[in-house]
């Protein structure tokens, strides 16, 4: 029973009518008289009339709800903490008063209680949030969404600003530890294109970073990463345009092997010959052999072949040349592979930015693993040790640097190029 209700009984009982206890007074007083004593019969009241009757009803209810609302101030007054019960007790005192001179002040004086619920909701909603705050910023959201659990543990700020404020904070929190998810993903990911040099792929996955995310550091990182990488791939963008530019040169297999230099370390063995189109070669010797494509100038290119081991183990390439310290010899950085005899294995080699690469064009496997050169520049050999043999066709380049007409024609190469290192 509220407050208001066990008023209203209490007031009920006190304005019992009067007239009730005068008819009790009277029967008392017949009690204690002598048995045979005449009593005097008291006149009979006039009934009220039916407007009489509501009127005096309605002034006792009025009375009864003024005395109400004034214990219920004074209540207010003496424990201002039981705020929900004095909300409730009010929002009945309004409904009973509506029509009437003390609705207003009934009224005004629910809407302080509300001010007084909502002023606390909000303190609590600060104070919470400033500790949710403090673990977002030490990387602990699951703590602050534990110490969001704890707002309005008996449920009485529900039609309050607070509580929406809450909500929103509850899915702010929720938000960021999505977006700290989604972000360790994503970047992980792109990162791992980035290795790759596959920048356009890392910059489309970083993209797809949600925009609900807008107000998280997440957010802002991955826009920086977006920007640098766009620059890079910019670069390659550009790079890849001029590498499109530069002309495959083709290179004629005539009987002279006049594209190519072809020697031997035995000057009297014939290695080297042109058989239907195709290069052939097979060391009788008892030295090295090699078939240059190239110049020793070439720093960055891309030579295609197709190769065909003939006899031996495996495929000898020699990618970059130059001498050694304290050696007057032509030596070259070789590369080797292995692949079935008889088989013909179409070849990409390519020389980038000090790096050296090896493809099998008809899988796109790596033939070895990529390498830096010992020699900074040179172009390729093969190579062909006694007793093997190799055909050689669809022989073809990219030069990109130099650049045909950059190349440095003041100096012969006098390190004796018929040499093998």
């Amino acid at each position: 029973m509220s407050f208001f209700q066990r008023e209203k009984l209490n007031q009920r009982s006190r304005f019992f009518p009067k007239y009730v206890w005068a008819l009790l007074l009277v029967f008392g007083l017949i009690g204690c008289g002598g048995g045979n004593t005449a009593v005097e019969k008291a006149p009979e009241p006039e009934p009220l009339s039916k407007e009489e009757l509501a009127e005096r009803q309605e002034k006792m209810r009025l009375e009864q709800l003024q005395d109400s609302y004034g214990k219920l101030l004074n209540a207010i007054r003496m424990y201002p903490d039981r705020n929900e019960e004095w909300i409730s007790n009010l929002e009945n005192l309004v409904y009973a008063t509506e029509g009437t001179s003390l609705h207003s002040k009934a009224k005004r004086a629910l809407e302080d209680q509300l001010k007084v619920r909502e002023t606390q909701a909000q303190s609590d909603l600060d104070r919470l949030k400033e500790r949710v705050e403090a673990l977002i910023a030490a990387g602990d959201p699951l703590e602050a969404e534990r110490i969001l659990e704890g707002f309005d543990p008996d449920g009485v700020y529900g039609e309050t600003a607070a509580q929406k404020g809450w909500e929103s904070l509850v899915e702010s929190v929720a938000t960021r530890q999505r977006a700290e998810v989604d972000f360790d993903r994503i970047t992980r990911r792109a990162r791992a294109f980035k290795r790759q040099e596959e920048y356009a792929k890392a910059i489309g996955l970083l993209a797809s970073y949600s925009d609900d995310y807008k107000e998280t550091e997440q957010y802002k990182e991955v826009q920086e990463t977006i920007a640098e990488y766009l620059v890079v791939y910019e670069e390659q963008r550009k790079a890849r345009e001029a590498e499109l530019s530069v002309e495959w040169v083709e290179l004629e297999i005539d009987q002279y092997l006049s594209a190519f230099r072809a020697s031997a370390s035995d000057p009297d063995a014939e290695v080297w010959t042109e058989e239907g189109g195709e290069i052939v070669g097979t060391n009788d010797s008892v030295g090295p052999a090699q078939l240059e494509i190239g110049e020793d100038t070439w720093e960055e290119y891309t030579v295609e072949l197709e190769i065909q081991l003939v006899t031996g183990s495996e495929i000898n390439l020699g990618i970059t040349a130059g001498t050694r310290p304290g050696r007057a010899v032509k030596n070259y950085d070789v590369q080797s592979f292995e692949t079935a005899e008889g088989e013909w294995l179409k070849v990409r080699i390519e020389l980038r930015e000090g790096l050296i690469k090896i493809t099998d064009l008809d899988t796109l496997d790596p033939l070895d693993e990529d390498s830096r050169p010992y020699f900074p520049m040179g172009g390729v050999a093969v190579l062909l040790r006694p007793e093997e043999s190799v055909r050689i066709r669809s022989c073809r380049y990219k030069l990109y640097r130099p650049k045909p007409g950059e190349e440095d024609s003041g100096e012969e190469d006098s390190s004796g190029e018929d040499d093998e290192g």
